[in-house]
């Protein structure tokens, strides 16, 4: 049988290659199939995300236990897109409000409760440091920005001859300082609030 083969012109090096051929169209068949799962999956975890974190009481561990093992991988990575993305520097206590929520969503699907806990007790120490400082920086500019315009204001009262207060928040050069200020130090906490995103996706 083997002299067969050999006088057909076949060796072991073509039938090994044949071998290897089949594995990488399996290969290639698996990976297609995960990427399905993946595409259809990973948007509708998304979707439970946004429904969980616009409704107080949207039951997220019993939607959970509607998909099987194979595509609760894909759904719960889709959740954590979701909470992850909507955690974000706080304007005002609505927004914060919106981060707990959203910190409320990755406990239910992180195994990891200790870590989760302490990364969050982080970013909670964040939010406190970057509200203060907003804060204190826009005391500091407006401030700044009175002692500037005093003298203008005292010789716009001799002309007028009365006295005259100058809005300091309402004016275009303010306005446009404060933006700036403002969009530097969100941009210093928003690359540390990263870190602290992408060290939750690590997690299990």
């Amino acid at each position: 049988m083997g002299e067969q083969f050999l006088k057909e012109g076949f060796s072991m090096d073509k039938i090994k290659t044949a071998l290897e051929i089949a594995l990488e169209r399996a290969n290639a068949i698996k990976v297609d199939s995960e990427k399905l799962l993946e595409l259809d999956y990973v948007p509708q975890g998304k979707v439970l995300g946004a429904r969980f974190l616009s409704n107080n009481n949207f039951n997220l561990e019993e939607e959970l236990r509607k998909f099987g093992p194979e595509a609760r991988p894909y759904v719960l990575r889709g959740l954590e897109d979701t909470f992850l993305s909507n955690l974000s520097l706080p304007r005002d206590e609505v927004s914060m409000q919106a981060n707990r929520r959203c910190m409320e969503g990755l406990k239910l699907i992180k195994k990891n409760k200790a870590a989760l806990k302490q990364v969050f007790q982080e970013i909670e120490t964040l939010f406190q440091y970057y509200a203060r400082a907003l804060e204190q920086t826009y005391v500091n500019l407006k401030e700044d920005f009175a002692a500037r315009l005093l003298q203008a204001q005292r010789a716009l009262g001799r002309q007028l001859g009365m006295r005259v207060n100058i809005d300091v928040e309402r004016q275009p050069e303010f306005q446009e300082e404060w933006s700036r200020l403002r969009g530097q130090l969100s941009a210093q906490y928003e690359n540390i609030l990263e870190e602290k995103r992408r060290y939750i996706r690590s997690l299990n």
